[in-house]
């Protein structure tokens, strides 16, 4: 980040502004908000979620056996399961289906604590076999001091990342992101959407976060902190009527869909919160 603030031509709210008004969204909750929110075009693959839940699961989740919570200093460099980024749902996601998946290669985009489960996963049931980089201009201490686990740390935007190291990702491979969640000119969302999904193999598999669908973001993103981020609106838009692309399994999804073989997948008991943000994809042959 660098530059002086330059002036917007236009305030937020003001229809010309992706930056939307609060107050002029609260008339509209309900319609924005609806307790059964219906996406059209997309196939959110019922079969998929429910093989995810009911196979890899059971398989894979005994062993996870990271401890609920941990101090957030400086000097950390383990995973817990209720940090403040990657937690509940997803995290065991990932456990599981980097379990099931066997990828040789992960490159994630925007790394912090979801990188320390990949490189435990890879260090204990892979033998630090998988070619796991990270790419993040911002990187906390531990990811600085270098991770077992971790073959490289690219410490720049995900824009001046050679395109060649994307291509080098064949099927069964990971692609992980977690972007600043911003599609505006120059931003990593337009470049990772443009530039780098239509030249992966196929059979990739490629993750995103902070994905609410079939909801919209959630309302106190938008009421309250105003956080005005679109990427799933694009997102959304790429996957209407899309053949190429297939959701594998929506974290948000199967809680809305699928709550109870959730409950049972992660044997937890009613009433206890279990949600989160990550969708998973793979181009299909």
């Amino acid at each position: 980040m660098s530059g002086k603030p330059v002036q917007s031509l236009f305030p937020p709210g003001h229809f010309y502004s992706p930056v939307v008004d609060p107050a002029a969204l609260q008339a509209r909750r309900a319609e924005l908000w609806p307790t059964h929110p219906v996406v059209l075009g997309i196939d959110f693959d019922d079969a998929s979620h429910l093989r995810v839940l009911g196979e890899h699961f059971p398989r894979y989740l005994g062993d996870y056996d990271y401890p609920e919570t941990l101090p957030e200093t400086p000097e950390l460099a383990q995973f817990f399961t209720r940090n403040s980024q990657f937690s509940w749902l997803d995290c065991r996601a990932l456990f599981v289906l980097l379990r099931a998946w066997q990828p040789r290669r992960v490159i994630e985009v925007g790394s912090g604590f979801s990188s320390l489960l990949v490189a435990d996963v890879n260090r204990r049931w892979f033998d630090g076999t998988i070619d796991v980089v990270c790419i993040e201009p911002y990187p906390r201490p531990f990811l600085s001091r270098g991770v077992p686990g971790i073959t490289r740390l690219l410490q720049a935007p995900v824009q001046a990342v050679p395109l060649a190291e994307f291509e080098r990702l064949a099927a069964g491979d990971v692609l992980f992101i977690d972007s600043s969640h911003v599609a505006k000119t120059g931003s990593d969302v337009n470049f990772l959407f443009f530039e780098v999904l239509p030249r992966l193999a196929p059979g990739v598999y490629v993750h995103l976060h902070d994905v609410f669908l079939p909801a919209d973001y959630p309302q106190d993103w938008v009421l309250a902190e105003n956080r005005s981020w679109n990427e799933q609106y694009l997102l959304r838009a790429f996957l209407m009527f899309n053949s190429v692309w297939r959701i594998v399994f929506g974290c948000a999804y199967a809680h809305h869909r699928f709550p109870e073989q959730v409950r049972r997948a992660l044997a937890h008991p009613r009433g206890r919160a279990f949600g989160g943000g990550s969708l998973w994809l793979r181009r299909q042959p």
